[in-house]
């Protein structure tokens, strides 16, 4: 049974997971810097996400499971996100900087509509256009400020590998969000990720896992991005694509970078200066723009 949330609910939802994959650029960062691998950092998240769901869908006592039919869809989710997805990010963050790497995830708004109108029909009226434009353009303002953003075009290249697994990803996720509840496709694509991961994962870097010194903080960041990112965020995507579509939820990615450079400068002294926070006031009208038609129709 899928509940259907209320509006401001979603938009709640959606902004959480939009500060949760935010974090996420900072944990990765953090964690390559005690020595992990990308590899072991994403199957060790999956490991942990799947855990997180496997006990929140048995609190909840969801026992939905996925439709025969349906396998190819959810297989084929898991493997343009998480598994491509993650391969690109988790890799093309070794050679650019978290800032740099969640302006180009920010860029996937910018793909989807074309084709979220070519496999879904799903229409993008003058708001979404109007409001993409100027979010988008909040990110811009970013770039425009710092040109040296220390990126690699192998790191830039793997981060487009990620855009175009992500806007795969939200084509796809949302055929299944209109039969199952957000936590049933969370919860699968999450343990086909897993299993796809595994292989690589034991072949490339399990020797070298069980070889180095490992801190505990370290797991606490392993933690926060299964827990986080990897479930809850996922989570409330399915939501918000079900009631707002996959063109309207992507806008909301334009958070990211802005959210990531506020973060950056905290957690990882990144230069924060106000042309950043002219961006941000940039994104944040864009998105509201985007979704005005929702408000006036009321």
């Amino acid at each position: 049974m899928k509940k259907v949330y209320p509006l401001s609910v979603v938009y709640l939802l959606t902004v959480l997971a939009m500060v949760f994959w935010s974090l996420a650029f900072i944990w990765v960062r953090q964690v390559y810097d005690l020595g992990f691998r990308p590899l072991t950092v994403v199957f060790l998240r999956l490991v942990v996400a799947s855990v997180v769901l496997t006990i929140i869908t048995k609190i909840m006592n969801i026992k939905e499971t996925i439709k025969r039919e349906d396998y190819k869809l959810i297989f084929f989710l898991a493997f343009s996100e998480p598994f491509c997805y993650f391969l690109g990010e988790s890799f093309g963050m070794l050679y650019v900087t978290p800032t740099l790497a969640s302006i180009i995830v920010s860029t996937i708004p910018l793909v989807t509509p074309i084709f979220a109108w070519m496999f879904l029909r799903e229409k993008v009226g003058i708001f979404e256009i109007v409001g993409l434009l100027v979010s988008f353009a909040g990110v811009l303002v970013l770039v425009i400020e710092d040109l040296n953003l220390g990126g690699k075009l192998i790191g830039i290249l793997l981060m487009v590998i990620a855009v175009i697994s992500g806007t795969a990803y939200g084509i796809i996720l949302k055929v299944l969000a209109d039969k199952y509840p957000a936590l049933t496709i969370t919860k699968y694509q999450t343990y086909v990720g897993m299993l796809l991961f595994l292989p690589l994962f034991y072949i490339f870097d399990y020797k070298y896992f069980i070889g180095i010194p490992i801190a505990i903080i370290s797991f606490k960041y392993i933690f926060l991005l299964g827990a986080l990112p990897s479930s809850l965020s996922f989570t409330f995507l399915a939501i918000s694509v079900r009631r707002l579509g996959v063109v309207k939820t992507n806008i909301f990615t334009n958070l990211i970078p802005v959210m990531t450079g506020v973060m950056a400068f905290y957690v990882l002294n990144e230069p924060f200066s106000e042309m950043k926070m002219l961006a941000m006031s940039i994104v944040v009208i864009g998105l509201f723009i985007s979704q005005m038609k929702r408000f006036l129709v009321r």
